[in-house]
């Protein structure tokens, strides 16, 4: 039997692509639909009615799975999703994966079950090319991480930009040893941010050393950040600041620094990535870039709401984000 797998292969589009064609859901190239639809006769592909109905008997729920609901990174991207969910008259159902893909899964298949409208999800590995059968069937929303070439609708900032706008604050401080605390995932910000810094320095004219890059936990955890930041820190020549891809990372690196007998940021800059509201009240506040949380949320939830509605909704949106100068960073100086 002939499945839309097949009919995808067979035109060179994704499995969402496919979806979309048969179904006028989304946004999609005449062009593309016609070479779908030439694909589906020369197949002779029947589609899959009860998956469609599915979505017709709406139940008032949408999915929303996080990795670790303790980050207070997504705090505000839950409560922005939550807000929108209640405007739209639906409740929100949270899920925590911790990344684990066997978890997301079973999850996901509460929208099989029709248990749920759709679902948005807030981590998403590049390697996760699976959730295309999902998105075939279902409203699916991914919300800052993305899959790059699939056609899922996502919500995210440009981390390389914003990664550049940190590094272009820090060279202009005039640091030129500076290291980077990344985390141990294989999201496309952490690639994203990563490819952004070792851009900044080479443009600078500064060869990237391979030392100065360094690795958290895959959930941005504090004592992983300490643990990493230390590291940088006993090197024969330290880093003189320390970029760092999450608030939480960066808090951890602040007190490795303070534990060294380093005084932030006049023997070390660090700054930081989200401005969570911890930053209000942690000493020194923290250097950061924002990303607009609440509005990501907001956005996710908006976009999912349009899928689930048939309504037309494009397929990247991209937020505005900025560099917050505090009290972490400051001009170069030499230690003694």
């Amino acid at each position: 039997m002939t499945t839309i797998s097949d009919v995808a292969t067979h035109a060179g589009v994704s499995i969402a692509t496919v979806s979309r064609a048969l179904s006028n859901y989304g946004r999609i190239n005449p062009t593309t639909r016609e070479k779908v639809l030439t694909s589906v006769g020369a197949l002779h592909y029947s589609p899959n009615r009860s998956a469609r109905n599915l979505r017709r008997n709406q139940t008032g729920v949408i999915l929303i799975l996080t990795p670790n609901m303790t980050n207070p990174y997504y705090a505000s991207i839950l409560t922005g999703i939550s807000d929108t969910a209640t405007l739209h008259g639906s409740a929100a159902f949270i899920c925590n994966t911790l990344d684990d893909q066997d978890r997301t899964i079973a999850a996901l298949d509460r929208l099989r079950q029709h248990q749920a409208d759709g679902a948005i999800l807030l981590s998403t590995d590049t390697d996760s090319t699976w959730l295309d059968d999902y998105a075939a069937d279902f409203p699916l929303v991914l919300c800052s991480e993305f899959l790059p070439g699939h056609d899922i609708a996502h919500v995210s900032i440009d981390n390389r930009a914003a990664s550049c706008d940190v590094m272009r604050y820090l060279l202009g401080l005039e640091h030129t040893r500076i290291a980077h605390l990344s985390a141990d995932n294989t999201y496309q910000s952490t690639l994203d941010r990563l490819a952004g810094y070792r851009e900044s320095l080479i443009a600078a004219g500064i060869t990237p050393v391979p030392e100065y890059v360094v690795y958290g936990s895959p959930d941005y955890s504090f004592s992983s950040g300490k643990a990493a930041a230390q590291a940088l820190l006993d090197l024969s020549e330290p880093p003189t600041a320390i970029f760092c891809i999450s608030d939480t990372l960066a808090m951890g690196a602040v007190v490795a620094a303070q534990e060294a007998g380093l005084r932030v940021p006049d023997d070390i800059s660090i700054t930081g990535f989200d401005d969570v509201a911890v930053n209000e009240v942690i000493r020194p506040q923290l250097t950061t870039l924002a990303q607009p949380c609440y509005a990501l949320g907001v956005t996710s939830a908006t976009a999912l709401f349009a899928l689930i509605g048939h309504e037309p909704t494009p397929l990247e949106h991209v937020l505005d984000h900025h560099l917050v100068i505090r009290q972490s960073s400051g001009i170069k100086t030499v230690r003694v």
